[in-house]
């Protein structure tokens, strides 16, 4: 059942559901998806909060399965960035180590198994434009592949 489009599927469903971790707790109740990969234009991008896989890749070591994405956060109008660590904070309760993250199937959407993160690093933030703040997180992901 494994295969790389489930893996992406996979990263992107747990995404969205920590988008909707993130409006049920009232902190942004705007957070949207966004598709960090598809370099879009970021003068085109909404004045609401965004979050998305920013980059990822797999390999295969002796039967274990290593994954490595980063999320990066963006908040908008959040001058203190009080906001911003409120998310970091679901991000890490959703993401952090040792939290599973389901793997689907990438037809039916229904879990077949699950990774291990082994690693979560929220780097830097990436400085930002006037009203827009980035901040981006790396992660690490492990599964045994029998």
């Amino acid at each position: 059942m494994f295969d790389l489009e489930s893996l992406y599927k996979s990263l992107i469903v747990h995404t969205q559901n920590t988008i909707t971790a993130v409006r049920d707790a009232g902190i942004s109740t705007n957070l949207e998806y966004y598709a960090w990969d598809s370099r879009g234009e970021v003068s085109e991008q909404s004045d609401v909060d965004l979050i998305g896989l920013a980059g990822w890749s797999f390999r295969e070591n002796g039967g274990l399965w290593e994954v490595r994405s980063g999320l990066t956060l963006s908040t908008y109008n959040d001058i203190n960035l009080f906001r911003e660590i409120k998310i970091l904070n679901v991000i890490h309760d959703m993401w952090g180590e040792g939290s599973k993250v389901p793997m689907v199937d990438k037809n039916t959407g229904i879990e077949f198994t699950e990774m291990v993160v082994s690693d979560f690093d929220m780097l830097p933030g990436g400085g930002g434009a006037e009203k827009r703040n980035y901040r981006p997180v790396g992660i690490e992901l492990l599964r045994t592949s029998s």
